[in-house]
């Protein structure tokens, strides 16, 4: 067992790097799929993708797992199906299979009863989601019976956890979470319900790092859309003195930062993070984190990070947990490698320290095959129209939006993108690959 436990951990890093250009599922009801993941000699994957529902046949999965004898079973599913996930959850525990969870990929409510079938079970902190499952719909039932069943599902699924060798505590924690929300587990809860079996565990070091080719991943936090964020971030805007306004701009020059050249980021880096850190749900030195961030540059030595306006959300008393959504576009020369995408993230800053107790994220979105910064772009698009055609023209918002923009196009020529070019009438000016004529951007 600790000599498969060693091939599943390795296997972490060997699917990150494989699914790191493979879209994230989003909220379509895809039917149940299963995607093969070819790698080294002890490196197979099988990925169960799609919603579960009531009437899909676990049969497929044993017919697939059989024919191609993967090494473990991973999950990109948004849940679906209780029943169906136990079902599928039974069939895995029968075929004597493993189980590997990465925050790259999605397995969230059902999907985490899926997962508990596995034999030997590994998942990353912030990998698996719960909140509350609507039990009365699991099974087609007359409304008279309603009550007397939930109560039938709620002990199936008890006498399931059991069976697989976990904590009931997790369909505690899942029915206290409500339906429109999401919680990540930690790896904590995952350890003391033996939702990853003990075994030769990872060290912390090995867990903690988001994958190497995306943006950090969310733990706990929910999702933040512009929409819901932009209000307090404007009113913050309108008080310089307020810690919430500090938090975003910190929020924006920590990503400014890290946009930088590797010495300068890394640099930046040395004196932003508290001397422990929770970063990915692991409490680890900085060091750590440090190290994490270091090969990261060095992979993608070229990249813009750049927080989406609007999006940020900061709650300050002292410290503030600040959350919002950030894009990314970066690039290898020497691999031609690229990485474009979106992410939430969330800090915890301590305001007195000027440093960051906590870390945590998770991807939203990956552009494959992304070769142009084209999200990064947008975002300029956007804060130029408004900054131009913005009837209060000495409005902090407007000032603001000014001021991100003239941050931003720099950072775009640094990745070799450029606006216009020279002699060129400003009229005609378009992001473009740089060349030798190309305009450098300058503030306006």
């Amino acid at each position: 067992m600790l000599e498969g436990w060693g091939r599943m951990r390795r296997s972490v890093s060997f699917i990150s790097m494989l699914l790191a250009f493979v879209a994230m599922a989003g909220e379509g009801h895809a039917a149940i799929s299963y995607q093969r993941l070819d790698g080294a000699p002890g490196e197979r994957g099988l990925v169960i993708k799609g919603v579960f529902e009531f009437f899909d046949d676990p049969m497929t999965l044993v017919d697939e797992y059989t024919q191609y004898r993967p090494d473990y079973i991973s999950f990109d599913s948004p849940g679906g199906n209780v029943v169906a996930a136990i079902r599928f959850g039974r069939a895995i525990r029968a075929l004597n299979a493993k189980t590997l969870q990465i925050r790259a990929l999605e397995c969230a409510s059902a999907c985490a009863f899926a997962f508990v079938g596995g034999v030997e079970r590994f998942a990353e902190p912030g990998s698996i989601g719960v909140h509350r499952v609507s039990l009365s719909d699991d099974v087609p039932m007359d409304n008279k019976l309603a009550v007397s069943t939930v109560q039938v599902m709620t002990g199936e699924i008890i006498g399931y956890l059991t069976d697989m060798g976990v904590s009931p505590n997790l369909l505690q924690l899942s029915l206290s979470i409500d339906s429109t929300d999401i919680r990540y587990l930690t790896a904590a809860e995952m350890r003391n319900w033996n939702i990853n079996t003990p075994e030769d565990m990872p060290a912390p070091q090995e867990s903690a790092s988001p994958p190497e080719d995306a943006a950090p991943e969310v733990s706990a936090t929910p999702a933040v859309t512009p929409s819901d964020s932009s209000a307090s971030e404007e009113a913050a805007a309108s008080e310089p003195g307020d810690l919430t306004t500090e938090a975003v701009d910190f929020v924006n020059r920590y990503n400014d930062e890290w946009s930088k050249d590797n010495a300068s980021a890394v640099d930046f880096m040395k004196s932003m993070y508290a001397d422990e850190v929770s970063f990915f749900g692991i409490s680890v030195e900085k060091d750590v984190v440090l190290k994490d961030k270091a090969t990261f540059a060095q992979r993608w030595p070229q990249r813009i990070y750049s927080v989406k306006p609007g999006s940020v959300n900061a709650s300050c008393a002292g410290k503030c947990e600040m959350s919002g959504i950030v894009e990314w576009f970066a690039g290898n020369k020497d691999t031609g490698k690229t990485s474009s995408g979106m992410a939430e993230f969330s800090f915890v800053w301590n305001t007195a320290s000027l440093q960051i107790e906590s870390e945590t994220g998770k991807v939203l979105a990956t552009d494959k095959g992304a070769k142009a910064p084209d999200r990064l772009i947008h975002q300029w698009t956007g804060l130029d129209d408004f900054c131009r055609t913005s009837v209060d023209r000495e409005g902090p918002e407007t000032q603001r939006a000014c001021k991100r923009r003239d941050e931003l196009g720099p950072l775009l020529n640094r990745v070799d993108w450029c606006y216009g070019h020279e002699g060129e009438a400003g009229i005609n000016w378009e992001w473009h690959k740089c060349d030798a004529n190309s305009r450098r951007y300058t503030s306006k």
